[in-house]
């Protein structure tokens, strides 16, 4: 075992101010308490050593063993100074004897929890009201709690040079394919990173095509709906210090689905999921539909409909793919500034700012009548799909469409989506096709 000194350990944390150190007399021997008082919290040092060493002095025993001293439910011996700064770091206080070497850490954190309130992005009408924190061990709790069962395992990883962080791998054993869960671990334990860890770069990492537009691991803040997703034998990824919990493996199945699809009826549910399909399609294909339709085929309309629309195009100087795109970019603008103002705000800029703008860029002729219900209704379709990841997917899809529908009109949308649904029909993340009930009914 190295040597820890007090003088390595201060050096190591560049002589913070933040690190306290008080001298122990136990029996003879002479010992050092350490700790970061940022990081711990001193009616737990109280409890666990002073009262300790107090009650062994009054009994008159002169010469108490530093591991059967502490009263902390887990007492760790510190192989090294890197040890000793990791565990000083979670929050865990350390008492070293330089004159027998030997140094001990034990628990003292200081935890600021935040109750686990139901997600603000995920809100459900039937489902519970749970949702995950920023403490992994919580959340892990919160799992358990819901999957009352021993075959619940959980994996432990340290990633991170600087951070440092926790992250758990969680499935049923037995219900889960055990294939998938090395796989899973494998990829986890490639992951080297400097920086701070986050969910984002966990999924990267997991991801099977690093190129595909479509999301691959799936991400939600519920208690409830990851652990339905881990009864049906999938794999959780969690990550100290965030508060999502990451799905593998999933299908464009599961982006679609709500905690509220698995505990309503089947017809109710089945009702809800053709609404969000009829969005998705919607979200996809009315502004390339509209191009198509303006720059190629108005026969396809009825004479009077078409009679309309091209009037109200007379006044209109660019191509429609111009004012399509500028309608797209300014209903993302509009939707991008509700996110991120309060919600006051919010409905005033999105309501206010939608209504002046369309109308204003319809009176000085950059856009037709037609466009403006067209683009209102394909943002609203794109907002009854549940996954924001699924949502971003298709406003990229859009885009190709729309190239498609530009060049070669109904032929040119027909090709592009051929081409959107082979990509997607040849995804298999971890060995499971990605548009598993669409392709294959076995697996």
């Amino acid at each position: 075992m190295a040597t820890i000194t007090i003088a390595s350990i201060q050096e190591a944390f560049n002589h913070t101010d933040d690190l306290v150190m008080r001298e122990l007399n136990i029996g003879e021997a002479k010992a050092v308490l350490i700790y970061l008082e940022t990081m711990c919290e001193s009616a737990k040092i109280e409890l666990s050593l002073f009262k300790q060493l107090r009650r062994e002095t009054a009994d008159g025993n002169t010469s108490p063993d530093l591991e059967e001293l502490l009263t902390s439910a887990k007492v760790d011996l510190c192989p090294s100074i890197q040890k000793a700064v990791d565990d000083l770091i979670h929050g865990r206080a350390l008492i070293c004897e330089e004159a027998a070497n030997r140094c001990y850490s034990f628990d003292v954190s200081k935890h600021y929890r935040r109750s686990p309130a139901e997600p603000e992005n995920e809100r459900s009408l039937t489902g519970n009201r749970d949702g995950f924190v920023e403490h992994l061990q919580s959340n892990l709790n919160l799992i358990r709690k819901h999957l009352s069962t021993g075959e619940l395992s959980v994996r432990y990883f340290k990633l991170g040079k600087n951070a440092n962080r926790q992250v758990a791998l969680v499935w049923l054993d037995g219900t889960t394919d055990k294939s998938m869960v090395d796989e899973a671990a494998k990829r986890i334990s490639a992951l080297t990173s400097t920086h701070d860890l986050h969910p984002g770069l966990l999924s990267k990492q997991l991801r099977e095509n690093k190129f595909s537009i479509f999301p691959q691991i799936f991400n939600t803040e519920r208690v409830d709906f990851a652990s339905a997703l881990l009864a049906r034998g999938r794999i959780g990824v969690l990550c100290d210090q965030n508060s999502s919990c990451l799905i593998l493996p999933v299908s464009i199945y599961t982006f679609m689905l709500t905690v509220d699809d698995l505990i309503q009826g089947t017809w109710s549910s089945m009702l809800m999921r053709t609404v969000r399909v009829v969005g998705l399609l919607f979200g996809l294909v009315l502004p390339s539909l509209y191009i198509s339709i303006v720059g190629f085929n108005y026969e396809v309309l009825p004479f009077k409909m078409a009679f309309s629309i091209k009037s109200s195009l007379e006044s209109v100087p660019y191509p429609p793919i111009f004012e399509t795109m500028l309608m797209i970019f300014i209903f993302q603008l509009i939707a991008e500034a509700t996110l991120r103002l309060p919600s006051a705000l919010a409905q005033m800029t999105g309501i206010v700012g939608g209504i002046i703008i369309s109308e204003s860029l319809v009176q000085i002729g950059f856009v037709s009548n037609i466009l403006i219900v067209v683009i209102a209704l394909t943002t609203i379709s794109k907002f009854t799909i549940p996954s924001m990841d699924l949502r971003s997917t298709t406003t990229i899809a859009q885009f190709f469409l729309i190239f498609g529908a530009t060049v070669l009109g109904f032929y040119g949308i027909a090709f592009a989506f051929i081409g959107i649904l082979i990509h997607a029909l040849a995804l298999e993340p971890f060995g499971v096709p990605y548009c598993l009930p669409v392709r294959s009914f076995e697996r």
